[in-house]
């Protein structure tokens, strides 16, 4: 009888340990990616695979305070599938004084209020992707610039508080790709030296571009403005992609100069939208989107010839006093010009094109 229950014990104690080392697997499992919670020469590394469960990554999540020491002492940041609680404060980082032969490197920004001479520097890259920030992302300084000097990758992650980065400098690419932004999503004033990328972004109730300048290429394929989206005064320098993409609430584009090719194909415009004294140097044809609200175009200055748009498929015509426009037959009347429905050069003869005469 001792036997048996000795062998019973014995039985239940392998058991058990076996259920130790499986609890132990999967959580070895869960990091197995890789992990480096700790700050130190390769940077903040932490990398979270799609098999763990919710309670898993709750007990790996990091405070935003972490984030930010690290950026603070030069470190990189690689975060993938993290839950990120509390407030990503980049004014927290270490003002420095910029040299005046930087500060006169840069790109104008037409009308850019005076700041001081200093910056707050992210030296190395900021990855946080597929992860969940739980607090706010904020440079909120009057009186400094906030420069990335590497990329930064928000791919997939989704913000549950504004982010309100205004005043930055980005010298590499930025990827905003498959990213939800719940609340306010504020880039204003910024220099994109290297590419943007949004496609398939989510953005919330408030999107803010004023007077950003950008270098290189943007891509918002496929991107989703649920609210307004305010695009005013900003500065193309490469192709700029918005196909697909769909406007919720009122957009203006107003005061911008798009020096190269811009293309709105298949995008839909739900309500007012805001073209005035937009130049377009760029190719001379757009493609046009699907306007379901008011539109306002005008003419960006009184000596330059340009074409606006072709193929224009408007669901509600409207006529626009105010401006000259009328979509109900595609004409347009700006005073005292001539305006010509003719094929000038760039549009083949089976396009219809816009084209501000003198």
């Amino acid at each position: 009888m001792f036997r048996k229950r000795k062998t019973y014990v014995g039985a239940v104690l392998v058991v058990a340990l076996a259920i130790s080392l499986g609890v132990s697997d999967v959580g070895a499992a869960c990091v197995a990616e890789g992990e480096a919670t700790k700050a130190g020469e390769a940077g903040l590394v932490l990398h979270l695979p799609p098999t763990c469960t919710q309670a898993e990554r709750e007990a790996h999540s990091l405070r935003g305070e972490r984030i930010v020491d690290a950026l603070r002492k030069g470190h990189s940041v690689d975060l993938v599938g993290v839950i990120i609680q509390g407030d990503i404060l980049f004014d927290r980082l270490t003002p420095q004084v910029v040299p005046q032969s930087s500060m006169t490197s840069e790109l104008p920004s037409r009308g850019k209020p005076a700041r001081s001479e200093e910056e707050r520097r992210v030296p190395a890259g900021l990855r946080i992707r597929d992860s969940v920030v739980q607090g706010a992302v904020r440079h909120r300084s009057v009186s400094s610039t906030l420069r990335f000097e590497g990329p930064v990758d928000f791919q997939g992650s989704r913000f549950k508080e504004g982010v309100d980065l205004s005043w930055s400098v980005f010298q590499e690419a930025v990827d905003l790709s498959g990213a939800v932004f719940e609340k306010e999503a504020h880039f204003v004033q910024e220099q994109f030296v290297g590419p943007l990328a949004c496609r398939e972004t989510r953005f919330g109730p408030s999107t803010r571009f004023h007077r950003s300048a950008f270098r290189g290429s943007v891509d918002c394929t496929g991107a989703l403005f649920d609210g307004m989206a305010e695009f005013l005064e900003v500065t193309t320098e490469q192709p700029a992609e918005f196909e697909r993409s769909r406007f919720g609430l009122g957009t203006g584009f107003s005061g911008s100069h798009f020096k190269s090719r811009i293309s709105f194909r298949d995008a839909i415009f739900s309500r007012e939208t805001f073209f005035t004294f937009t130049i377009f140097t760029g190719k001379p044809c757009l493609p046009v989107p699907n306007f379901w609200g008011l539109q306002i175009f005008r003419m960006p200055s009184s000596g330059n010839k340009t074409i606006l748009f072709r193929h224009a498929s408007i669901i509600r015509p409207c006529l626009l006093r105010q401006s000259g426009l009328s979509y109900l037959n595609l004409t347009v009347s700006f005073r005292p010009r001539m305006v010509s429905m003719s094929s000038p050069s760039g549009c083949s003869s089976r396009q219809r094109c816009l084209w501000l005469m003198r």
